[in-house]
This record gives structure tokens, C-alpha cells and sequence, in this order.
């Protein structure tokens, strides 16, 4: 069983949707991120293509979802210094699974 990480605004991830991160202030954010590269696209069912970014030389990928980004891969210092930097420029938090 795999453990994930999310960046959100709410208490809990799963009620993100409450309180949002929208998905064009993730992608400007994400963007606009020196570390951060568009490493492709998964298509959702539900809500469609979403870009997916990397960080080169680590195995991770950030993803939007439903009022939130999922963090998904092999959490390093590094990345978990990125993914706190993202949840800051966005006045959100890092969360794991059971929070």
C-alpha cells in the first residue's frame, strides 16, 4: 500500500473540495516553478486531462485533483521542501493519507 501527500487548504484532504485550490492557480504556480517540470498528462474519468509535474532527478509526481494536488512517489527531503515551498505560495499545507 502506497502513502501520499496532499497540498490543501482544508483540516483533511479528502474535504478539499470546501475549501480549493483552484486548477488554474495550481498550474500557475506550478508553472511558473523553477524545480517543477510538466512531465506529461493523466486522464481522469471524471474531470478529464490533468497535467502532471515532476522533479528531475526524483521520483515524484504532483498532480491536481478535485480542489487539491497530489503528491504521489518517493518523498526525499528535497521534494518535501518543494511541496512545503508549493503549500506556502498557495496558503495551504502538506498532508499525509491519515490527516
Amino acid at each position: 500500500m502506497s502513502y501520499d501527500f496532499h497540498i490543501t487548504r482544508a483540516e483533511s484532504w479528502p474535504e478539499s473540495e470546501q475549501s480549493p485550490i483552484e486548477r488554474r492557480e495550481w498550474e500557475a504556480v506550478a508553472d511558473g516553478h523553477s524545480e517543477l517540470l510538466q512531465d506529461g498528462f493523466f486522464d481522469w474519468s471524471d474531470i478529464g486531462r490533468q497535467p502532471v509535474y515532476a522533479i528531475s532527478g526524483e521520483v515524484i509526481s504532483f498532480s491536481w485533483r478535485i480542489g487539491r494536488v497530489d503528491i504521489s512517489g518517493i518523498i526525499t527531503d528535497r521534494v518535501m521542501g518543494i511541496a512545503e515551498g508549493l503549500a506556502s505560495q498557495l496558503n495551504a499545507a502538506v498532508v499525509g493519507d491519515d490527516e
